[in-house]
């Protein structure tokens, strides 16, 4: 049996080798994959990171997926007696995603093209998003996947604090909008427009009031999620 451990990005730091959130989450997930691995003897473990171009910083070229293997790379070179284990640790950066419903989608895709028929899905994410992701991975992933959502409370930016109504409202427009998005191709492609724009957005006014600005793009966007 295969074992994949989709580790889902939460945008892109100035310096991701020195953000608290990254270096939190990323290292929680590196340990209860390690955990893992040495329990049940497991060789080659596929590690897809997911997460594209949501660099708030020019040229914007900078994808969440490459930016975690580079802190994951950093973790494990600086502890060479981690070596022998994560020698054969397979990276594949998956940095096309703009959405957590393209990471799965995505990910997936990823599996499906290495002809891996079954396989034990591990998907790390941010705990807010635990059953949005619970309900699109059953819809998504192949009957002889078997998956195992891991939230990870690592959030301690202002986001983490923002009242709790606003985010339970984030949470149920995203995933109508996202269950609405797999009805079709077409209804996909306007999925990834929404956060093409979000993107864009968040460009134009700035990296450093971006909580704020994130806060406001979104329920702006709300009502029109539903549609």
């Amino acid at each position: 049996m295969n074992n994949v451990f989709l580790i889902f990005g939460y945008g892109i730091p100035k310096d991701i080798l020195k953000d608290e959130n990254y270096n939190f989450y990323l290292k929680m997930v590196f340990n209860k994959i390690y955990d893992f691995v040495i329990k049940n003897k497991v060789d080659k473990p596929i590690i897809i990171t997911c997460g594209g171009e949501t660099d708030m910083m020019k040229p914007y070229k900078r994808t969440e997926a490459d930016e975690m293997i580079k802190l994951f790379s950093t973790f494990i070179k600086e502890r060479p007696f981690l070596d022998p284990i994560t020698k054969n640790w397979l990276f594949i950066s998956e940095n096309k995603s703009l959405s957590t419903l393209e990471n799965l989608l995505n990910g997936n895709k990823i599996v499906q093209k290495r002809k891996i028929k079954k396989a034990n899905f591990f998907i790390f994410c941010e705990q807010t998003r635990e059953n949005r992701i619970k309900i699109l991975a059953k819809k998504i992933l192949d009957e002889n996947y078997n998956f195992l959502i891991i939230p990870i409370d690592f959030d301690v930016s202002a986001t983490r604090y923002l009242p709790q109504e606003f985010l339970d409202k984030k949470e149920k427009a995203e995933l109508e909008h996202s269950l609405w998005a797999l009805q079709s191709p077409q209804n996909l492609k306007k999925h990834h427009e929404v956060f093409v724009d979000k993107i864009e957005y968040l460009r134009k006014e700035g990296a450093n009031v971006q909580v704020e600005t994130l806060k406001k793009w979104w329920e702006q966007k709300l009502k029109e999620l539903k549609s």
